[in-house]
């Protein structure tokens, strides 16, 4: 591929600013650093190399100081604060018997007792776990906008998850009813460490959760998605191919991907595209260059284990009721209300 590569740090700002305004109007999120990179990589603005990304990573840095490129267009989440000063509240004015009404009359309409959950019905309860955390945010934000009924749980795992962590989860999985089966989908890179962390994981809440029914299902990346969607699939560096030659599950991953090479044209198709069997796709790379996609690939993953005749034809009924009582007994709440006051 002919790289049309951008010297100029003033271009290159000016390419990033446009590419990640655009992301950021298309879907109310900004892109991370990460996903901007491959962007520009899809564009053919810069190679995709840890050098390229260090330099994008410097040049948009001085830009967001000196003005230039906005704070709010890239996003980083990694980074957590608390706030720990007490503060106390007193009342200084007395409350008017209108602003007792106001107030008692929305503590009456916001006022419940009984909730309903669209998945209580429901076979299945989905819980999806994300290997980057700087992806947590997009995997929300897109879950919620694509999906209506929500999921258990959005767990990061932040590559091989601690023995602590896996420990909360399996304690987590154990509180589902046993009625319903826990599913767990999966997010991380197609690299060696990225497959692997996909069987760690399994392995070790299996282990630790007193369950045998959990359902696992890797929904991205993988092999289809960096086909069908042509996503970068090869190190463009020496640097990096060799960090990856020195994976200790470099050789079971190559394997891996010879045997799916026989199996299916597709894939030997790929590996004849890049001349190597070094496929290695982030899962940035599907966020930043196919949001859209990416979210049908979440909705769809989810609405597998989602069933609705069972929610409409017993949890929707109950909604009904429940809505028909709140109605009655909030006038009667401020019926009883106006009499106090009269």
């Amino acid at each position: 591929m002919k790289w049309v590569v951008v010297v100029d740090k003033d271009e290159l700002v000016e390419v990033a600013l446009k590419e990640a305004e655009s992301y950021y109007s298309r879907q109310g999120t900004s892109p991370t650093l990460r996903g901007l990179f491959y962007i520009l990589v899809s564009k053919n603005v810069i190679p995709n190399t840890k050098s390229a990304y260090k330099r994008l990573s410097s040049v948009l840095a001085k830009a967001r100081y000196n003005g230039k490129f906005p704070w709010y267009l890239l996003k980083d989440v990694t980074r957590k604060h608390y706030y720990l000063e007490p503060r106390s509240y007193y009342p200084t004015t007395p409350l008017a018997v209108e602003d007792l009404m106001r107030i008692l009359e929305e503590h009456i309409n916001n006022y419940s007792n009984v909730s309903i959950n669209p998945w209580e019905d429901q076979k299945h309860r989905v819980i999806v776990v994300v290997e980057k955390e700087a992806l947590a945010e997009p995997v929300r934000k897109f879950i919620s906008d694509a999906w209506d009924y929500g999921v258990y749980q959005v767990r990061v795992i932040r590559g091989y998850d601690s023995a602590t962590d896996i420990h909360e989860l399996a304690e987590t999985v154990e509180f589902i009813p046993q009625s319903q089966t826990p599913v767990v989908l999966q997010l991380s890179d197609y690299d060696p460490s990225g497959e692997d962390i996909v069987r760690d994981f399994r392995e070790r809440l299996v282990m630790l959760a007193e369950r045998s029914d959990i359902v696992f299902e890797k929904v991205a990346i993988v092999l289809d998605q960096i086909i069908d969607l042509q996503l970068p699939a090869k190190p463009e560096s020496i640097e990096e191919i060799e960090k990856m030659r020195r994976d200790p599950r470099y050789r079971s991953y190559i394997e891996k991907i010879m045997q799916l090479a026989e199996q299916d044209r597709r894939v030997a198709k790929l590996i004849e595209l890049y001349g190597s069997h070094e496929i290695r796709v982030e899962l940035d790379a599907l966020v930043a260059l196919h949001p859209d996609k990416f979210k049908e690939i979440l909705k769809q993953a989810i609405e597998r284990y989602f069933d609705r005749e069972i929610y409409e034809r017993v949890t929707r009924k109950k909604e009904e009721e429940l809505k028909r009582k709140a109605d009655e007994v909030r006038k009667q709440s401020l019926e009883s209300l106006k009499q106090l006051f009269t």
